[in-house]
């Protein structure tokens, strides 16, 4: 770690802890700022929302229609470019938005799958504010965070900064008893207005975790489920992890002239994992035996320079309004990784929880990744007295990966792809609104395993594309209903028969987008989203490749529905039901065995209330409420099981 960053740490944490003292003993009367957070009243469609400790909706920043909006380039701070390597914490943004189909409308040069938008913490009016949030659960997880909003010279400059200090049981797939982690992290978001032309923001971002529990993952030696196994903890005691993330950044918005508007950001996102491990039960019997390994990375690390400069110029003839835009943005990115060292510690049963002796792990040199890319283009977005819509856009790309294993000379490789995208809605009735679009895309498809006959080789870049169109009704004021289709394609890239890992065929995605949200009746809020899809793989003679004609842990029919229920004669009570299912899907490359579906049911409330004249709220939900458990691999090549066992999640919120 740089002395730069060590002392940018040292400062944010001495810093924090003065500004959040001085936001807490000068603050106003009490003013709503996170007490009253609602998700289910919150959010505009069932697509995705994060807001504080809670998510809803059908996608995540980490799956949009089945695959990485990271991956595909696709994810923003305030709608500007951001290339994410390093998890953003809570003390620096509000939350996330899932956009996709309509309202990625008005986003200049999407990517295909969908755009997951970070949201900075808001700087407030000028009045010092604070929230400190207390929550214990799921399972042995608990922690405190006080988030503040300090004003330096009125509204002109204004500090959001943070601290918290947790115990977490999140695991990479859900949270489960037993897995550990302790997490502290702190955050500012400073914001610099000097007139009304010009903001200017920045963006300091630290989190470490200590003493992370390396949580099992299940392999079968054949087309059949793993037995049943407790649901505790199964871990090895010795495997904790460590890792750092920073994200770094400063974004300005200017209005240069009455018709011109300029924004830019420039952002480093970095994630270093010092000590981490894998835990693996692998050629699993019908009967339980296993093989168990056990596998020690030396440091894995990846830090990302991004950015975006964006022109606007905006214009009016009668009743139509036009913008064109010029932008630029890029990302150079620098990981290291491999190394590794896999042990096998000699044969077990699965769900004994047998604990070995950690292994004296042989670390050999690792990979060094460079890729860059850059890109100019322009676009041109029309308006029609608000009924009518339309963005077309044209963008040049610059792509140059480099990779250099350990005593192998480096491959290289270079793209230079056009990309274009356009986009329409049409508003038919105040009610009805019909939208439709086409983007292409372009990403980064890694290298060939070490397993790989053509180790260490360079995979083309992955040209994409994506189609989708649907209609936005209002049934009421308060409730809309958001139906659509789509396609997308995506080279697939796996080892052949022969070893050499290379394009066998083509990913596609179909599948059909519903989402219900707001309020069907007085006092009802809904929440539902629901998918049914099918991301295939085509192509010559996969069959005898041993892949089946769908990807592996991706399930035909997904949904997620929440409700929120207001007390009418006790209105500062809420009651809110949410299921949360996964449908079947290949287990295998083959399709040889489908995971089974399974369901999660969560029920809760929440109760406001005033602490010495501060508004402050208690929120509680029981997870898993039905104790159902199922193994799966959704997403992943591996089996775990899910959901987790029943469990309590609350957490008690205060504004200063």
């Amino acid at each position: 770690m740089s002395a730069f960053a060590v002392a940018a740490q040292s400062a944010a944490r001495a810093n924090a802890g003065c500004a959040l003292l001085l936001a807490i003993s000068v603050v106003s009367p009490a003013r709503a700022q996170h007490a009253s957070d609602n998700p289910v009243v919150a959010a505009e469609d069932a697509f995705g929302l994060t807001l504080g400790l809670e998510s809803i909706g059908m996608y995540s920043p980490g799956q949009v229609r089945g695959f990485s909006p990271q991956t595909a380039g696709n994810v923003r701070i305030d709608g500007l470019y951001f290339d994410q390597q390093g998890a953003l914490s809570n003390r620096v943004i509000e939350g996330s938005t899932i956009r996709v189909g309509v309202s990625e409308i008005g986003y200049p040069f999407p990517a295909p799958t969908g755009i997951v938008d970070y949201n900075l913490r808001r700087p407030g009016d000028g009045t010092p504010s604070a929230t400190i949030i207390a929550n214990v659960g799921p399972y042995e997880a608990r922690g405190i965070s006080v988030d503040g909003s300090v004003p330096l010279i009125g509204r002109e400059l204004v500090l959001p900064i943070g601290v918290s200090s947790q115990v977490s049981t999140q695991t990479p797939y859900a949270p489960y008893p037993g897995y550990t982690s302790s997490v502290t992290s702190a955050g500012a978001t400073p914001a610099w207005s000097p007139n009304e032309r010009v903001t200017v923001r920045a963006l300091l971002d630290w989190q470490e975790t200590r003493n992370a529990t390396t949580f099992p993952l299940f392999f079968t030696a054949g087309d059949f489920l793993p037995p049943p196994i407790p649901q505790g903890y199964l871990g090895q005691n010795w495997a904790r992890g460590r890792s750092v993330t920073e994200n770094l950044g400063g974004l300005v918005a200017a209005q240069l002239s009455p018709r011109w508007s300029l924004t830019a950001g420039v952002f480093h996102s970095a994630a270093d994992n010092p000590l981490s491990f894998a835990d693996l039960y692998t050629n699993i019997q019908p009967n339980g035996r296993a093989q168990h390994l056990v596998v020690g990375y030396p440091d894995q690390s990846a830090a990302s320079t991004s950015g975006e400069a964006r022109l606007t110029g905006r214009f009016r003839a009668g009743a139509w309004h036009h913008e064109i835009i010029f932008i630029t943005r890029g990302r150079d990115i620098l990981a290291r990784y491999g190394g590794d060292d896999v042990v096998d510690v000699g044969g077990t049963m699965v769900g004994s929880g047998l604990q070995v002796p950690e292994p004296d792990f042989t670390y050999s040199a690792r990979t060094q990744d460079r890729s860059e890319l850059w890109s100019i283009g322009a676009a041109y977005h029309t308006d029609w007295r608000g009924l009518a819509e339309l963005e077309l856009g044209i963008q040049q790309e610059n792509y140059h990966k480099a990779v250099t294993l350990p005593d192998t000379p480096e491959a290289e490789l270079t793209d230079r792809p056009l990309r274009i995208y356009a986009n329409s809605a049409l508003a038919l009735t105040r009610r009805l609104t019909l939208y439709a679009g086409y983007t292409q895309g372009l990403e980064d498809s890694g290298v060939a395993p070490s397993s790989a006959e053509n180790r260490g080789a360079v995979l083309p870049a992955s040209l994409t594309w994506q189609v989708d169109a649907g209609v936005r009704y209002a049934l009421t004021h308060q409730l809309k209903v958001i139906a659509g289709v789509y396609e997308l394609q995506k080279p697939y890239f796996n080892p052949d028969t022969s070893g050499i890992d290379r394009e066998l065929g083509v990913q596609q995605a179909k599948g059909f987008e519903l989402s219900i949200s707001g309020q069907e009746l007085a006092h009802f809020d809904i929440n539902v989203g629901i998918l049914a899809a099918k991301v295939g793989v085509i192509g010559p003679d996969l069959g005898a490749e041993g892949v089946g004609p769908v990807a592996v842990g991706q399930p035909r029919l997904q949904y997620v529905a929440n409700v929120n229920y207001t007390v009418p004669w006790w209105p500062v009570v809420s009651l809110d039901l949410a299921a949360i299912h996964f449908g079947s899907g290949p287990a295998s490359v083959d399709n040889g065995i489908y995971a089974p579906a399974v369901t999660q049911l969560n029920v809760g409330g929440r109760y406001k209330f005033t602490v010495f004249g501060k508004h402050s709220s208690l929120r509680v939900q029981v997870q898993n409420a039905a104790g159902s458990c199922w193994w799966t691999n959704v997403y992943t090549p591996g089996y775990f099981q899910w959901p987790a066992p029943r469990t309590l999640f609350a957490y008690v919120t205060t504004d200063l």
